[in-house]
């Protein structure tokens, strides 16, 4: 059986769009490389984290410069840059960090971008920094939602959760309206006040995953109905992908991983060691200590057996 996507247990920075089909990223015996779809080895190298973007794969080399490397989705190194952190914001587009400064770049145009660009004729977040809140802007300017002390950064299926600074805490429709309320727990560190505001819950195929407290979540539909509230368990990560969600136990003595399903069942009725998000239908798993892959069926393919081919 074909394999189209290997990728390393590693920290992730970012949890979006998907890895450019023809470039997958394989782990085996503590090496981290990039593939093609010909399972021709294009580099190997221990990276440590990587970005995805709609057209890129960012791969971190820590301790070595230049210490990003951007791939284009034929596998082909284009983009070489020195930077503390890189973030996804949208698409194609990146926010750099680097030892004096901070600034938008396009991977596609490959130039800096201009913070009143970035999101010219959108639905905007902004941090006031008068009151120190957050406020939700329609293209024109105007002030659809002030005075939020956490949310989104942006609409999901319609939907955004947020956290008015009378502590109320749900999701709003694109009017600025409370379609329902529900407790969310927790509060996330602002890295970059215009461009992460704290809540980033979204919404996929109708359905949300919520915290509810450090160790339970709550499955939410469009409407507020909750469907399940999952205990002695935490997500990790903020949307289902290929539709599953990473998940782990409590116990950190033994922490294991699971995936949900949209009904907020164990999906494959299995527990793994260490596991990473799906990713174009495919997921980094550990079984009896041994780097493999899943698919979103449930089978089990070991890299030794893929990449020793």
């Amino acid at each position: 059986m074909r394999i189209k996507l290997l990728y390393p247990f590693v920290f992730l920075l970012s949890v979006s769009p998907l890895i450019p089909e023809s470039l997958s990223l394989y782990k085996y015996n503590e090496k981290y490389g990039l593939i093609n779809e010909e399972r021709k080895i294009r580099e190997e190298n221990k990276f440590t984290s990587f970005i995805e973007s709609d057209d890129y794969l960012i791969c971190c080399l820590r301790n070595v410069s230049p210490q990003f490397h951007a791939y284009n989705k034929n596998g082909n190194k284009e983009i070489d840059f020195d930077a503390i952190a890189v973030k996804l914001v949208t698409e194609n587009i990146i926010l750099i960090s680097d030892f004096h400064d901070s600034y938008y770049y396009d991977l596609k145009k490959k130039e800096k971008i201009a913070d009143d660009a970035l999101y010219a004729g959108e639905i905007q977040v902004v941090f006031a920094y008068d009151t120190k809140d957050f406020e939700i802007r329609n293209p024109d300017g105007s002030v659809m939602k002030k005075n939020l002390r956490e949310c989104g950064y942006r609409f999901s299926e319609g939907l955004m959760p947020i956290k008015d600074t009378d502590g109320k805490t749900g999701f709003i429709n694109e009017k600025g309206n409370f379609v329902f309320e529900c407790p969310i727990y927790g509060f996330h560190s602002i890295y970059d006040p215009k461009i992460h505001p704290l809540y980033d819950f979204e919404f996929s195929n109708g359905i949300v995953c919520v915290p509810e407290s450090e160790s339970s979540f709550a499955l939410y539909t469009k409407d507020g109905r909750k469907l399940k509230t999952v205990r002695n368990s935490r997500t990790e990560q903020r949307k289902f992908t290929s539709g599953y969600m990473l998940i782990s136990t409590v116990d950190k003595a033994q922490k294991q991983y699971a995936f949900l399903n949209y009904k907020g069942e164990n999906a494959f009725n299995q527990f793994f060691s260490a596991a990473e998000r799906f990713i174009n239908e495919y997921a980094m798993v550990v079984v009896d200590g041994k780097d493999a892959v899943i698919n979103t069926k449930g089978d089990v393919f070991f890299c030794a057996d893929f990449v020793n081919k």
